[in-house]
C-alpha cells in the first residue's frame, strides 16, 4: 500500500507541475481529463493514507507528523482548487500555485522526516 500511496503523489505532484506550467507560460487551463485525472488521483491519495495510518495506529506509532501532513494537503488542495479556476486572476493564480507548492514541499519533508515530536 505505501508504494500505490507514493506512486499516486508521485503523479499527483506531476499534475500539479503541468497544471501549473500551462497557467504559468501560456495563461491557458489543464482539459477536462486532467481535472478529472486530478479528482481521481487525491481520492485515492485520501482513501491509501487513511489505510496506513490505520494501520500505524494499530500497532500506536506516533503519527503527529500524519496530522501535519493532512493540514498541508487540505491547503494544497484549497489553493490549487483557486490556482487553477478559470474565474481566477493571474496575481490569484500565482499566489495559489505557490501556497499549493510550498504545501506539497512540506508534506514530502514529512514523509521523510516523520518527526516523532511535532506537537
Amino acid at each position: 500500500m505505501k508504494h500505490l500511496h507514493m506512486l499516486l503523489v508521485f503523479i499527483l505532484i506531476g499534475l500539479f507541475i503541468y497544471q501549473s506550467f500551462l497557467v504559468l507560460s501560456a495563461n491557458r487551463r489543464a482539459p477536462r481529463p486532467v481535472k478529472i485525472a486530478n479528482h481521481i488521483l487525491y481520492a485515492l491519495v485520501i482513501v491509501t493514507g487513511a489505510w496506513m495510518l490505520m494501520q500505524l495506529m494499530s500497532v500506536n506509532a506516533p503519527v503527529q507528523w500524519v496530522f501535519a501532513k493532512i493540514i498541508l494537503l487540505v491547503a494544497a488542495i484549497s489553493a490549487s482548487v483557486k490556482a487553477f479556476s478559470i474565474n481566477a486572476a493571474p496575481t490569484q493564480s500565482k499566489v495559489g500555485i505557490l501556497i499549493a507548492g510550498v504545501a506539497y514541499i512540506g508534506i514530502v519533508i514529512l514523509a521523510y522526516a516523520k518527526p516523532a515530536n511535532l506537537f
